[in-house]
């Protein structure tokens, strides 16, 4: 009798903090202004330049829109170069109808590493070049690092 009492106690403490925290989720749900959705957009690339140099890294943009599209871009901190890349993807973005709103957004450019034979051939990555989109909030660009080989040598480079 004592188990099952304490059995019970438990069921019902954890019922308890489990409706918390889905009463805490609501209202943080509640406070925001909800995201609008995007009907269509380009699909982003990683430009060319800065996977030859090698540059990678994030991009935060604040997007304003006027109810369909983008009104306009600001970007609030990255390399200048993917930033660039980031505004004009977002420029071809086209929302559901919605109230015209302010947000942030935020692209993740990242290479990824590549090996070569002894004879620099079949430099290849692991991981496969990809584009995920979780639009409006985030972007994540995975693009090939370019390798250079040296043929005198048999020696290959990022």
């Amino acid at each position: 009798m004592n188990t099952m009492g304490h059995g019970l106690r438990l069921r019902t403490t954890g019922v308890l903090v489990l409706s918390i925290l889905a009463m805490g989720a609501i209202m943080a749900i509640g406070q925001q202004k909800p995201l609008p959705s995007v009907a269509s957009a380009s699909v982003p690339f990683y430009p060319r330049v800065p996977q030859q140099a090698h540059i990678e890294g994030v991009v935060r943009l604040r997007i304003s829109t006027d109810g369909n599209r983008v009104a306009a871009v600001e970007v609030e901190s990255g390399q200048p170069i993917l930033a660039q890349a980031a505004q004009e993807n977002v420029k071809t973005w086209q929302f559901e109808p919605h109230t015209a709103t302010t947000f942030e957004t935020t692209f993740h450019y990242k290479l990824l590493p590549s090996k070569c034979d002894a004879e620099c051939n079949n430099c290849d990555s692991v991981e496969k070049p990809s584009v995920l989109l979780q639009l409006p909030s985030d972007v994540e660009v995975n693009a090939k690092e370019l390798m250079v080989c040296d043929s005198a040598s048999g020696k290959s480079r990022p």
